[in-house]
């Protein structure tokens, strides 16, 4: 079936052009599924297995497990967010390579700001929404104007930012998660996107920025992906704060549908027996 284009860009009405056809992404999303799985295997092979007791049992089974385990554990920074940058690359937008830096030392006014929306969203019934916690960390920003903050330093672990991407003035921050998040998964998010406004701004209080969790693909296709995740999804905002499958595939492609194209690219790489050898090598006996 022959997908239609994009035919409004995600914030503006304007017409936008696509670059890209089904046949583009495709060879984009191949490619990048293919040098993943050779460079996990590659990597996988190098490293000494440790003992697990079932080895004593289940020997086969235990190193499959623990080799599955790690493919996809490292899909974020293997698969997805390669290819979210391949295809936002090809479509226009500029791939911004380098840390998003926070202050070395939070001002007390932004941090009070952060630390009461935080509190505020894991609150029942909070006044803070999407929207307006963005709003209020960009308006506290608006005094570092007249009194720029002069260092900055990469974030802590885990508060960093894995796609950045712009596009006519616009910053996009974006990272990839388990598509099974818990609720400690859910918090973390959500300070994730809180945090990613207050370092952005701190610098650039004149800027616009948009910052989405990224969920790649639904696993529960027969329902809707938040109705199959704990609390709704809570504190994080669906859509104004996390996108789903599409939401962020067509954004960065510039094409409607192209989740479809990746599923299959799966079944055409396991239909041709591109990766069988390196597969067959990673779960070997020996």
């Amino acid at each position: 079936m022959k997908l239609k284009p994009l035919e409004y860009w995600i914030y503006k009405p304007a017409l936008k052009e696509v670059i890209l056809t089904e046949d583009d992404i495709k060879k984009i999303v191949r490619d990048t599924i293919v040098t993943s799985i050779q460079n996990f295997a590659k990597s996988s092979l190098k490293k000494k297995p440790k003992f697990q007791i079932l080895d004593l049992l289940i020997p086969k089974e235990r190193k499959i497990r623990s080799i599955v385990g790690g493919l996809e554990g490292s899909l974020g920074t293997t698969l997805w967010e390669p290819l979210g940058k391949a295809l936002a690359a090809k479509n226009g937008f500029n791939v911004i390579n380098q840390d998003l830096l926070c202050p070395s030392n939070m001002p007390a006014a932004l941090s009070n700001t952060v630390e009461s929306i935080k509190e505020d969203r894991n609150a029942e019934g909070g006044l803070y929404d999407a929207k307006s916690s963005h709003e209020a960390i960009k308006r506290v920003c608006q005094n570092y104007k007249t009194n720029p903050i002069d260092s900055f330093k990469k974030p802590k672990s885990g508060r960093g930012v894995d796609i950045w991407l712009e596009k006519d003035g616009i910053n996009y921050f974006f990272d990839t998660k388990t598509v099974q998040p818990n609720l400690s998964t859910l918090t973390g998010c959500l300070d994730q996107v809180i945090g990613w406004y207050s370092f952005y701004y701190s610098k650039h209080p004149e800027g616009t920025a948009i910052g989405r969790i990224v969920f790649p693909y639904n696993p529960t296709p027969e329902k809707s992906f938040w109705k199959g995740v704990i609390g709704g999804g809570k504190p994080l905002e669906p859509s104004e704060e996390a996108w789903v499958e599409d939401e962020f595939w067509d954004f960065c492609s510039g094409y409607k549908g192209t989740y479809s194209i990746i599923k299959e690219a799966f079944h055409e790489i396991r239909e041709s027996g591109e990766l069988k050898e390196v597969l067959d090598e990673l779960l070997s006996d020996n």
